[in-house]
């Protein structure tokens, strides 16, 4: 499959992108365990977010000590349908906010993209706020806006099963 490289960015990225998409759910098990679920075991991604094929870290990163994972380290995420990306952590602030950018994306069009999960504790639980920043050709930011209201159902219904398994666990 052909990879296209995307232009490095940085957390800046995500408040000042072209195309900015955001979606929350709210969780009852605490921030560090969401966080974990979210961050450590990428793996599990694709139980509960039915768009996710596959993923797994692929590099060594520094920052969280024995577990090799953290700030540098290397994601490479497949979709179902075979779209695939390979990732760069660019935060990891265990247990309030995860974020890696794009390096190389299957979908041709893609400038620059980064996405964040924020983990924030509220009264209810933990609310989860996931945010994709893109930078594309015109037809591929208009595929994203457009793609939107779908990831948010996604989204929810991923947040659910996620608060499903780790109430089980």
């Amino acid at each position: 499959m052909k990879m296209y490289a995307t232009r490095p960015v940085g957390l800046e990225f995500l408040e000042a992108a072209p195309v900015r998409l955001s979606f929350a759910g709210t969780l009852r098990a605490a921030p560090g365990v969401v966080f974990d679920a979210v961050a450590r075991d990428v793996e599990a991604l694709p139980r509960w977010y039915g768009a996710v094929a596959a993923a797994e870290y692929g590099g060594v990163g520094v920052g969280v000590g024995d577990a090799g994972i953290g700030v540098g380290a290397k994601r490479r995420v497949r979709l179902v349908g075979g779209v695939t990306f390979h990732e760069e952590v660019i935060a990891w602030d265990a247990p309030d906010r995860y974020a890696y950018r794009m390096e190389r994306t299957s979908v041709p069009g893609i400038r620059a993209m980064a996405e964040r999960w924020a983990v924030v504790e509220t009264s209810r639980g933990t609310r989860l706020v996931w945010t994709i920043a893109l930078d594309a050709v015109a037809g591929v930011a208009a595929m994203a806006r457009a793609m939107g209201p779908g990831l948010g159902v996604a989204t929810r219904r991923a947040v659910g099963r996620l608060d499903r398994e780790l109430g089980e666990g």
